[in-house]
């Protein structure tokens, strides 16, 4: 009688230690499952940020080719419509053509001769450039910095030329 209990004694601590292994198996499992989800959520959500930026850095570029870039001047006033299209209304009225101060501060200098834009560098902040027009020194360099908005549009401008002070 003594065997058989030990026996069954012997059998339930197997039981035991494989309804523990089984357990924790199981526990493992669901944690390499939980970093799995995480790891490829967080890829995921690096992927679609990437994504935005450079579909942002994209529609940057276009509204500096669109605001600089032209064969003729009559062009700009193309060129001003598809500018609408991606900047909030405020953001339009600072940039367009029709804004007196920034025709003479800017389209003047160019004398109606035909510009080109060249693109030095885009980030999801701001565009170096250079333009290459008759009336302008090739060498100097503008930054168009930008913000965007929920909506996708570009929601503030700050445009400067940069000076190197060293060379």
């Amino acid at each position: 009688m003594k065997d058989d209990k030990l026996k069954d004694d012997k059998v339930k601590d197997q039981k035991r230690k494989e309804d523990s292994f089984s357990k924790g198996r199981s526990i493992v499992y669901s944690i390499t499952l939980a970093m799995a989800v995480c790891l490829l959520t967080g890829l995921a959500i690096t992927f679609n940020v990437k994504r935005i930026e450079a579909k942002r850095t994209s529609i940057a570029i276009e509204a500096v080719q669109d605001l600089y870039q032209f064969s003729k001047v009559e062009d700009l006033d193309k060129n001003m419509v598809k500018l609408k299209d991606f900047t909030t209304q405020s953001v339009y009225n600072q940039l367009t053509v029709d804004n007196e101060e920034r025709t003479l501060n800017t389209y003047l200098k160019f004398k109606g001769a035909p510009t080109t834009v060249n693109v030095v560098k885009a980030t999801s902040s701001y565009i170096l450039y250079t333009l290459t027009n008759e009336n302008i020194d090739k060498d100097r360099v503008f930054i168009f910095m930008y913000d965007f908005n929920s909506k996708g549009q570009i929601s503030k401008v700050r445009e400067s030329e940069c000076l190197d002070f060293l060379k």
